[in-house]
């Protein structure tokens, strides 16, 4: 995650992560990204049971600032950016309960093919779902999903 500096990667994303879990939110991703000569860390977090809201997000990215910012050498010169998961994020298999009743996308693997099932997300079990589409409903095992995602409600 960190290149240019003696901070390593493993320990930043570590602590970034200990920040993240300590506000109540669990980390999907944290990554550096170069803009215009500046590095950005891009930090996407979620809740468990609730849409993390913009309050929530700032009061987060400030403890991660503070962080950063008390090792001036390792990051002189960045960008933060700490957001909720958008719709076009793949769902992690702990997100898949708050998302009941919800429209979504199952990639899955289905003998030497990827296909895709739209519907309702109608239950959950362990990281298995069921989906309901029209009057057919499915059941899709962790080993066979490749990704889920939520579709817009219109």
């Amino acid at each position: 995650m960190c290149r240019d500096w003696n901070l390593d990667s493993f320990e930043l994303e570590n602590r970034i992560r200990e920040l993240v879990e300590a506000a109540g939110f669990r980390l999907l991703q944290a990554f550096w990204k170069p803009i215009r000569g500046r590095h950005q860390l891009r930090v996407v977090t979620d809740a468990e049971d609730h849409n993390i809201t913009i309050d929530e997000c700032a009061n987060l990215t400030r403890a991660i600032r503070d962080f950063l910012d008390s090792y001036p050498h390792e990051f002189p010169d960045y960008r933060l950016e700490v957001s909720s998961p958008g719709l076009n994020h793949p769902l992690a298999p702990w997100q898949y309960r708050k998302n009941i009743g919800r429209t979504v996308a199952v990639q899955y693997h289905e003998e030497d093919a990827v296909r895709t099932w739209q519907g309702e997300l109608v239950a959950v079990q362990g990281d298995s779902l069921t989906v309901r589409q029209g009057e057919e409903t499915r059941e899709f095992g962790a080993d066979v999903i490749r990704q889920v995602l939520v579709l817009p409600p219109f």
